[in-house]
């Protein structure tokens, strides 16, 4: 089966090529794609290989896809040798104001899709759906030049209490305290744990004491993708606990403030909203109050946040959040070690409780947790 469709991009070959050589981000405009993970050591070129998880219709299909040809700013080609087989080719060629996109596949279906006879009805079908995310693929694109140039921030993201993220150049973002704030240790933090090879998103620059840019991570935060899927409670929380484990083996600067015993750096902020799930891989955000201490006691102060933390979500959201909440603190600190984290729980609500951001419900419920009485 034979399958070739075009789109014209407003973009030079180069900033095509840019967007195109991740494969990862083959998932951000082929609607089809729910899912792209890399099979292999390689992330780039010949012989990489990854699994591209499809949707069509009521099918899921589990591409298995290896790089065979690699030709930057001109043409990539695949080999698909999953249920799906055959050769998938995207070529690059500039014309005027832009760069002409071909897509072309020449695959086989296999012969419970009927062969033959499944392959005239399918062709149709994925002709029409491979121009629908090309249409896609010139939205991210001009997505992507509309950001800003990486010498200007771009347009806003995300606010927080203290902190505005706004988009700086296609791949990172400008993240700038509203208050004037020194954001210098979250920089150092940042270069800290990436040297340890933590996954956090990697520092580029400090502009000014109070603004920072840093690596775009897309994706939705674990807490979203527990609330849309409930059923992952278990993985998630057992890998809050590893993250905290792998973070307690990384050595703070000795300059940091101590928040307790121990010399390893601590987040004190580490929950599931403030961890993006990249292609099914945490990585950690925010490190503003990052310093020196103990994973137990780190761990005891997520465990007070698990807990206590009110849901600023839609109302089913919230109901949804609370029915779970106690449950996945159950299981995050019986993977950490329960002794070593209840042991912190009074230190770890005192120093929650010098948050001046927590509702009044919130401190109540703090102390309540501290009292042990909360529910």
């Amino acid at each position: 089966m034979e399958i070739r469709v075009v789109i014209d991009l407003p973009a030079t070959p180069s900033e095509v090529w840019t967007y195109l050589r991740d494969v990862t981000k083959h998932s951000e405009w082929m609607m089809d794609a729910l899912s792209v993970e890399i099979t292999s050591e390689t992330t780039e070129g010949p012989g990489l290989t990854f699994d591209c998880l499809t949707a069509v219709g009521p099918f899921r299909v589990r591409d298995r896809m290896e790089v065979v040809e690699w030709d930057p700013e001109s043409a990539m080609g695949v080999k698909h040798s999953g249920i799906v087989t055959g050769i998938g080719r995207f070529t690059l060629s500039t014309i005027s104001g832009g760069t002409r996109f071909s897509w072309h596949e020449s695959i086989e279906l296999p012969l419970r899709f009927a062969g033959k006879l499944g392959e005239s009805v399918a062709k149709p079908i994925l002709t029409a759906i491979w121009r629908r995310n090309l249409r896609t693929l010139r939205k991210r694109i001009i997505q992507r030049q509309e950001t800003g140039t990486g010498l200007e921030p771009g347009g806003l993201i995300g606010i927080g209490s203290e902190w505005e993220l706004r988009h700086y150049g296609p791949d990172h973002v400008i993240r700038t305290s509203t208050h004037g704030s020194d954001l210098s240790r979250e920089a150092e933090a940042l270069e800290t744990v990436g040297s340890a090879g933590f996954p956090a998103p990697e520092l580029s620059e400090r502009l000014t004491p109070s603004s920072i840019v840093i690596e775009r991570i897309d994706g939705p935060t674990m807490l979203e993708d527990l609330t849309s899927r409930p059923w992952t409670l278990n993985r998630h929380a057992k890998n809050l606990a590893r993250l905290h484990k792998a973070l307690g083996s990384i050595g703070a600067p000795s300059s940091w403030e101590g928040v307790s015993e121990g010399e390893s750096v601590v987040h004190l902020d580490l929950h599931p909203g403030n961890i993006k799930m990249s292609n099914g891989t945490p990585v950690v955000l925010n490190w503003g109050r990052s310093a020196r201490g103990s994973s137990s006691f780190d761990a005891a102060v997520t465990y007070v946040i698990l807990r206590t933390a009110e849901s600023r979500n839609n109302r089913l959201a919230r109901l949804l959040i609370s029915s779970l909440r106690k449950r996945f603190a159950n299981v995050f600190i019986k993977e950490f070690g329960v002794t070593e984290v209840l042991s912190h729980v009074r230190e770890a609500a005192e120093l929650r409780l010098l948050d001046t951001n927590l509702s009044v419900a919130e401190r109540e419920a703090v102390f309540a947790l501290a009292r042990d009485e909360l529910d």
